[in-house]
């Protein structure tokens, strides 16, 4: 009797520790996304008096009260079919992050953050951006990747890893500064149990637990300016819920702890498609006064978005062209001035406090040319007279009635003459009367192309 008394302790032992086993899971590389991954998830602007913080073991988290105000789709392309192919090479994945952000000289556009996949990490290994005072793109790699996983994943796991960011900000062939991040990581598996949110319901997950303390700089020295140096720390808590067959978290929060609570700032859940209504929602709309107008025409877009908007961004597509007279694409009613012949179209976000709402016209604007653009097959063009003394003359048939920007270096890359010049016949001048004697590299640039010489100066 003794002895069957044993096997039922053991048998009743052996199921009970497979229950556990099978309740705790254990998230691997292979639930992470891939390239070519395209993810729908849900975006919830407020959730009051719901508890994020809480965990533990064999826990049942129920999200189902929340409400979605906008849903969008994760993209994680293959580096090749991203700005920044040159930079990443071809094994890294892109995840496009805004069309833009913030405005002004300092505004982004075509933002990416960069993963790389392995059977022990998911990783960020660097960024891409487009400076708005400087259209060319921006990247660059981690020096000390910003581990975002480190496999597996089990209950109780802590882990933590530090990063490290620069990218030199260069227009050309000369630098005009810095944009750095660094930091620190540290994960906690902090729960194990089941989540429910308005996708699915009572799926086995992992809770982590990440404490980021961030900071981004940039360093901006123009010539003849005085240089621009600033930092704003992105300190943050991140929430995961991890599940398995879903690639991104089933729920993720980002907020932080304010004397002991924790106040979300960003709430994400995975989801499949819904119709989303907010009767208080903006409704985008806009209209052009020209959609055929000539190259370098203003045109003036007019903002019609119901619902009072409180900001705005537009993004136009392909990019040959510039906000005029002040405005950004954060305006309400831009000035657009379109440089190439194209059939460009037109993006409009409006968002206010119940949330945001897109319209897209394709095509919307047919740019005619007004001029016939003849090619130039070598871009490095001829100065004289060389040797200079007074001043150096730069002759190109392309440069009449066109507006270029004219950058001169010194042997050692210094930038020794940046001015901006409006041709009106295919002469461009520029005094050298300052200019010690030596060798120097003059870059004449504008929307269309960029054009090279070498000259020497000699007194």
């Amino acid at each position: 009797m003794k002895k069957y008394k044993y096997k039922i302790i053991i048998i009743i032992q052996f199921v009970f520790w497979a229950n556990i086993n099978f309740a705790q899971i254990t998230i691997s590389s292979s639930e992470t996304p891939s390239a070519n991954d395209t993810i729908r998830y849900s975006t919830v602007q407020m959730a009051q008096g719901v508890d994020f913080k809480t965990s533990g073991a064999n826990k049942s988290w129920n999200f189902t009260s929340l409400n979605a105000n906008s849903q969008d789709i994760y993209e994680f392309k293959n580096s090749t079919s991203t700005p920044y192919i040159f930079n990443f090479g071809l094994g890294a994945i892109g995840l496009k992050m805004a069309d833009s952000l913030g405005s002004g000289q300092m505004g982004l556009k075509d933002i990416y953050n960069f993963f790389k996949k392995s059977t022990g990490k998911w990783e960020a290994i660097g960024i891409g951006f487009k400076l708005s005072v400087l259209p060319l793109p921006q990247a660059g790699k981690y020096t000390n990747n910003d581990e975002i996983y480190q496999f597996p994943l089990n209950f109780n796991d802590k882990d933590s890893s530090s990063f490290y960011l620069n990218i030199p900000l260069t227009a050309y062939t000369f630098s005009i500064g810095n944009f750095y991040r660094w930091g620190n990581r540290v994960n906690y598996v902090d729960g194990w149990g089941k989540i429910s949110t308005p996708y699915k319901s009572d799926v086995e997950c992992l809770r982590i637990k990440s404490v980021i303390t961030e900071i981004d700089s940039f360093a901006i020295s123009l010539s003849g300016q005085a240089p621009i140096n600033f930092a704003f720390p992105n300190d943050r808590i991140e929430y995961k819920w991890l599940v398995k067959n879903e690639k991104i978290p089933m729920l993720e929060v980002v907020g932080s702890e304010i004397g002991g609570n924790f106040v979300a700032r960003e709430i994400k859940y995975r989801d499949k498609y819904r119709v989303i209504y907010n009767p208080l929602a903006p409704v985008a709309d806009f209209e052009a006064d020209d959609i055929t107008p000539e190259t370098g025409q203003i045109v003036n877009f007019t903002d019609k978005s119901t619902n009072n908007p409180i900001s705005y961004d537009w993004v136009i597509s392909p990019s040959n062209y510039t906000f005029e007279t002040g405005t950004s694409n954060t305006s309400k009613n831009p000035k657009v001035k379109f440089n190439a012949a194209s059939k460009y179209t037109v993006k409009l976000t409006a968002t206010n406090i119940a949330g945001k709402n897109t319209t897209t016209k394709t095509e919307y604007i047919t740019v005619n040319n007004n001029a016939t653009i003849k090619q130039i097959p070598n871009l490095l063009i001829k100065a004289y007279p060389n040797p200079a003394n007074n001043i150096i003359n730069f002759e190109a048939p392309e440069f009449k009635n066109n507006y270029f920007k004219v950058f001169v270096f010194d042997i050692k890359a210094n930038n020794v003459i940046s001015l901006d010049y409006s041709c009106s016949n295919n002469n461009i001048s520029i005094e050298t009367v300052n200019l010690p004697n030596g060798q120097y590299t003059a870059v004449i640039a504008n929307h269309k192309s960029v054009y090279f010489s070498v000259f020497n100066v000699v007194k």
